[in-house]
């Protein structure tokens, strides 16, 4: 039994100490908790648009950047980017959301292009309905017959954030442009909101499952690209109405590096960025 005084005094002093962690660890948890629920009950995750064409050379072309579930948003800033070689980006217009004298735009030294935006109620923010144009990229271009390029949400130079009336962040998917120079032009529509993908794991090593939330039985063509536009795996299903799951053995077909995985069928074209990690 320790009856020395000064060690009382520590024992009792440790015991403080640990039940101070532990009520701090308690407080940061439950904290954390709540941030994460209130999070997963204020807001389904906000998709923005870009869609891809098919544009004979030296054409102009108006690119549309369209929303879903962009309900009670308050404000959102993006980067987007895209193939100087290919595009030469002539104006952006077209605008349609609450107030263009809260929308701001800028282009940098790499011809990335930053932009905010924010209601004007934040605190009940602004709602669209899905599929809605909230503005127009205009491009000359510039690449020749087989060039391709990428319209992509990207994080440089802002990273991309959509906040919401209660102040709270909204989770974002991107369906990127995919314009490529031919002889024959026609705009291709991305999905919305038939269809929903997302790919698990991401990034990817072995195999990779494309998860896909069908509203309606249709045939597609599953397509995964790499980063200069070419083709390097390609397969077609049938799928029918509720969710639906592609693999693709990432080992055998892919190499490390990065990927849009196309998926296309009569209605339209939906596309998403993945890594192959090996």
């Amino acid at each position: 039994m320790n009856t020395n005084p000064t060690a009382q005094r520590a024992d009792r002093s440790f015991v403080s100490h640990i039940g101070s962690f532990r009520l701090q660890q308690t407080r940061i948890l439950w904290s954390t908790l709540l941030l994460i629920f209130s999070i997963s009950l204020s807001q389904a995750q906000v998709s923005f648009i870009a869609e891809s064409m098919v544009a004979q050379p030296g054409a102009n072309i108006h690119l549309p950047i369209k929303v879903s579930d962009f309900d009670s948003i308050s404000g959102f800033q993006l980067s987007i980017t895209w193939d100087t070689l290919v595009l030469q980006f002539d104006s952006i217009s077209n605008f349609d959301l609450e107030k263009i004298e809260n929308f701001d735009w800028a282009l940098d030294s790499f011809h990335r292009m930053s932009m905010f935006w924010y209601a004007d109620d934040v605190y009940s923010g602004f709602s669209t309905e899905n599929g809605h144009t909230i503005f127009t990229l205009s491009f000359t271009v510039i690449g020749e017959i087989g060039d391709s390029s990428w319209v992509s949400f990207t994080d440089e130079p802002l990273a991309p954030e959509v906040i919401d009336y209660n102040d709270l962040p909204v989770p974002i998917d991107f369906t990127y442009g995919l314009i490529q120079v031919q002889e024959n032009s026609a705009i291709v529509p991305a999905f919305v909101p038939n269809l929903k993908m997302q790919i698990i794991p991401n990034p990817c090593r072995e195999w990779c499952d494309v998860q896909l939330e069908v509203s309606q039985p249709t045939d597609v063509v599953l397509q995964v690209v790499n980063l200069a536009g070419s083709v390097v795996y390609e397969l077609e299903r049938h799928l029918i109405p509720g969710n639906q799951d592609i693999s693709i053995p990432a080992a055998e077909a892919l190499h490390s590096g990065g990927y849009y995985i196309i998926v296309t069928s009569e209605q339209g074209r939906y596309i998403k960025r993945m890594l192959v990690q090996k």
